[in-house]
């Protein structure tokens, strides 16, 4: 299996470290990352490329390193906006995945759909390497005509399906020359691989989805304000489970965190709008801690800074005096 593409920079040592975290967060969300196992800082090596160019259909890293963990929490999907699955295969070492209840151990070659909205715990023993690929959630469910994903369902390399759809990623990974269309081909060649395995229209849903649904959505607009609300307590407080509640808003095409996300930029954005409170005491108000997050979520939102959003508003205002 050939996995030619050269890392672009070499990270090494403390300051490696910081730098390669940073990195990972900028490709792929906001990870909690513990250095190499039974060893200092210093003996860090890692690099975090970027797989993905101006013709390419995919974005996408191939990460590096021999960090013993890396995670993501509750409270890191709350803090960033990220809302993608994201299809990892394994080129070298090993790693074992912890994600929906399910532990998945990859061997190189080996495949596995992830989702960035939900909680997962990498454990790696010694050097990994591994290629993410980012797959926008709407375009996947469209693809697979499915609202339903297996999640942490490892492909294996030795099976027909991974053997082909490794031989596809590595195109992608490795063929710079691809034009757009060529890319996207190769894509959809993948994901026409992968949709009979990953694919399900899962009935077990119980009847009164749609009730349950509405009742997490009352819960959520009660705490808004509550920077600690988390899929596990509205999962606790409706009486269902975490994977259940996650599937629930998975069918309306948005995730918890994306949900809560955006009621929280609603309610910022009304009261910029009508108030002369000051943007900092509105984004704590309504549950953003960090308020460089809550500035580029709200830009992505609205296109504008919080600040423009409310000269816009009064503007507007003036003009229709």
């Amino acid at each position: 299996m050939n996995h030619a593409l050269q890392h672009e920079q070499l990270f090494l040592g403390r300051e490696g470290f910081e730098v390669w975290h940073g990195s990972l967060a900028s490709s792929c969300g906001i990870f909690h990352v513990e250095p190499p196992c039974h060893s200092d800082i210093t003996t860090f090596q890692g690099a975090v490329t970027a797989v993905d160019s101006e013709s390419c259909a995919l974005q996408g890293a191939r990460i590096t390193s021999n960090c013993s963990q890396v995670y993501r929490r509750a409270s890191d999907i709350r803090r960033d906006d990220q809302d993608f699955f994201y299809l990892v295969m394994q080129l070298g070492g090993e790693a074992v995945i912890c994600q929906s209840e399910t532990q998945t151990r990859l061997q190189r070659g080996d495949l596995v759909l992830l989702d960035v909205a939900r909680p997962s715990d990498f454990h790696f023993q010694g050097l990994s390497d591994q290629v993410s690929f980012i797959l926008p959630r709407d375009e996947l469910l469209q693809r697979f005509k499915t609202r339903h994903v297996r999640l942490n369902q490892r492909i294996e390399a030795t099976s027909s399906i991974g053997a082909m759809s490794a031989m596809l990623v590595n195109q992608l990974m490795n063929n710079t020359t691809l034009a757009r269309q060529e890319s996207l081909a190769v894509l959809e060649a993948i994901l026409a691989l992968l949709r009979p395995a990953l694919a399900t229209d899962d009935s077990s849903e119980p009847a009164d989805s749609p009730a349950l649904l509405v009742k997490a959505r009352t819960l959520i607009e009660r705490h808004l304000d509550d920077e600690a609300l988390c899929p596990e307590q509205i999962a606790s407080a409706i009486g269902t489970s975490v994977r259940s509640l996650h599937r629930l808003f998975t069918r309306s095409g948005m995730s918890v965190g994306r949900y809560i996300l955006e009621r929280r930029l609603q309610r910022c954005a009304q009261a910029i709008a009508h108030s002369d409170l000051k943007i900092s005491h509105i984004a704590i108000r309504w549950g953003f801690k960090d308020l460089g997050h809550f500035s580029r979520a709200f830009r992505n939102a609205y296109g504008m800074s919080p600040s423009d959003y409310r000269h816009s508003v009064l503007q507007t205002a003036m003009a229709a005096v």
